[in-house]
């Protein structure tokens, strides 16, 4: 089977098309967006996210797609965007598969892709677009 080099794992990957649109997406919050690599964590399990290793209630061997943590001005790390990647159409369902991952992992925003479409979802508020790492940031911060 065809692979991906992956930037933020460091190492090879099966190019399936749901990780064709993963790397599409990772490639540009890095280079477009300002997403530092650092911060970004990719294909991971629920109980191995560094903010959940202590989570006092079992968790879903669930894996999220991509996570980009951020600092606080305490530099506190937090959760701040958790990506759904899909190839299939952006339906309600999808959208609240990754609500449910959220649950646990309470990130800021949640939003599911897919190769050419976007929804993200902030307290309730719904947009069409993924804004800059500084753009959320800022929002968080006001």
């Amino acid at each position: 089977m065809k692979q991906v080099f992956d930037e933020i794992r460091q190492q090879w990957v099966a190019a399936t098309p749901e990780e064709m649109v993963r790397q599409s997406w990772i490639q540009r919050m890095v280079k477009e967006l300002g997403f530092p690599k650092e911060l970004l964590v990719v294909e991971r399990e629920l109980k191995a996210l560094p903010h959940l290793e202590r989570h006092p209630q079992p968790l879903p061997t669930r894996r999220i797609d991509l996570l980009s943590f951020a600092y606080s001005d305490e530099r506190i790390f937090f959760p701040l965007l958790l990506v759904e990647c899909k190839v299939e159409r952006l339906s309600q369902n999808v959208l609240e598969q990754a609500l449910a991952y959220n649950s646990f992992v309470q990130a800021r925003y949640v939003a599911v892709v897919n190769q050419s479409h976007i929804r993200l979802q902030y307290q309730g508020v719904e947009m069409n677009r993924l804004p800059s790492f500084s753009e959320l940031i800022k929002v968080v911060y006001g």
